[in-house]
């Protein structure tokens, strides 16, 4: 027994006859009549009663094509699947990312993706970047997005962005239209920065020492996306990476570069162990596609390389 087999059965019992058996699989009446008889012999049920050449179907024919249906069903079923699969349409997608991508870019990212998508199923976890690694480097997760440097192994890991942090502050700031600011330029002012457990707050305080000063906030925050939300209020100012700036637009927030420059890097991670998807491919490619936009729209800060 075999799928064509099958498939002539079922053709002759929508059809009724041969000729129309033929025209619904694309085959010659010959073949489907030899299709036919090779499955009777197949089942060993007799299946047609064949008088003046006419097949009529046998009560036996009836019950056997009930099952016959129900199995292309399933037959159906994957092939949409399959084809669903190619356009990326189904599936689940697992997300980590820190919470200045998760909050700052991929909400337009998953706006997006559901429009192309909407049969997709996606879990977004905010997390630090050192349990986005532990999740990428357990296989549990398909993307994950970690500020580097990274310490663990078990990832293939590619570079999303190296771009800088920028200083925003209101848009009747003193310091708006200075082609760039440094730390001497904020001594006085109300800082708002992330905590020190972070890598950017970190690399602040280092560029505040260096500059013989310290870094004293009047606020500290745990997501940039509360820090841009807090300078929006006019309760001071403070460094942010790009995408967190680009989505406070609505909040009127004026950009202005930072000397000595301060890296934000990330990077997309995925388990060694489970190859990208499909799905997984075709966010990546709308991420990209964002990101650029960001930088792109986002005036006064340097390109990324990525």
């Amino acid at each position: 027994m075999n799928i064509r087999q099958l498939e002539a059965f079922r053709a002759m019992m929508q059809a009724g006859t041969t000729k129309g058996a033929a025209e619904l699989i694309g085959l010659s009446q010959p073949a489907v009549s030899r299709l036919i008889e090779a499955f009777e012999h197949t089942v060993d049920i007799p299946l047609f009663a064949r008088a003046r050449n006419r097949l009529t179907p046998t009560p036996e024919a009836i019950l056997l094509f009930e099952a016959v249906e129900r199995t292309f069903t399933s037959v159906d079923r994957i092939r949409e699947l399959a084809a669903d699969i190619r356009a990326a349409d189904t599936g689940k997608l697992s997300l980590a990312a820190l919470p200045a991508l998760a909050f700052g870019l991929m909400p337009a990212v998953l706006e997006t993706y559901r429009a192309q998508h909407p049969r997709s199923s996606i879990t977004l976890a905010v997390q630090t970047s050192a349990r986005v690694e532990e999740l990428a480097a357990a296989q549990a997760i398909d993307l994950g997005f970690a500020e580097l440097p990274l310490v663990r192994g078990g990832v293939d890991v590619e570079t999303f962005c190296r771009a800088p942090l920028v200083l925003a502050v209101p848009g009747d700031h003193r310091l708006v239209g200075r082609a760039q600011v440094t730390p001497q330029d904020l001594a006085d002012e109300p800082l708002i920065a992330l905590p020190q457990t972070s890598l950017s707050r970190q690399r602040l305080d280092q560029a505040f020492a260096r500059a013989g000063l310290t870094c004293s906030p009047v606020l500290e925050a745990q997501y940039a996306a509360l820090v841009a939300t807090l300078i929006g209020r006019g309760l001071g100012i403070g460094l942010l990476d790009p995408f967190t700036a680009a989505a406070s637009g609505g909040q009127e927030l004026v950009t202005i570069p930072f000397r000595p420059a301060i890296p934000f890097e990330v990077a997309v991670l995925h388990p060694t162990q489970r190859p990208l998807s499909r799905a997984a491919r075709s966010f990546l490619a709308i991420l990209r596609r964002e990101r650029n936009r960001v930088f792109h729209a986002l005036q006064g800060t340097e390109p990324a390389e990525c």
